[in-house]
């Protein structure tokens, strides 16, 4: 479940800056998402139980609507269409503030009962539980016991003279 590395361009560019201590991670913003995430990121939380996972995605403002969750092959898919405006209009006054976009995740399900996924969003948190897969035994060698008893072939002789 946890095979995905993300790609941060700015550590493979060979003509980027990354000799200046500004660049360093330390000093970025903790809340300037596109470092970590990109552009169309979000924070998500995963955490592991006795028999499953809980992942908690962070959609603040998003509409239940508005949340898409796909599963493709071994691959879930969160994503989440933004869209609201704030306004504010008084007397030599005027505030406008509008946020949109779209935004998505992705990962993989290795491991995960993907029949048994179920999903439920509250102030702006996705909550999705993902049961693991009950472990197949493992076949092992068995000894099979001879009976002295007629074969089949012998049975069937008998039957047809009858």
């Amino acid at each position: 479940m946890f095979t995905l590395i993300p790609y941060r361009r700015y550590l493979s560019s060979p003509t980027g800056s990354r000799g200046s201590l500004m660049n360093d991670s330390f000093f970025r913003s903790f809340m300037n998402m596109s470092d970590s995430l990109g552009s169309n990121g979000f924070r998500v939380d995963i955490r592991e139980k006795d028999n499953a996972y809980l992942l908690e995605a962070e959609l603040p403002g998003v509409a239940e609507d508005n949340i898409n969750l796909t599963v493709d092959g071994d691959v879930l898919t969160i994503s989440a269409d933004i869209s609201s405006e704030t306004k504010d209009e008084r007397q030599n006054y005027y505030y406008s503030e509008r946020r949109t976009g779209h935004v998505e995740r992705s990962f993989n399900l290795e491991g995960i009962d993907q029949d048994a996924i179920t999903a439920n969003c509250k102030n702006g948190i996705l909550y999705v539980d993902l049961p693991k897969q009950k472990p197949v035994p493992e076949k092992t060698a068995r000894k099979i016991q001879i009976i002295n008893a007629p074969r089949l072939e012998e049975n069937k002789d008998e039957t047809k003279s009858v």
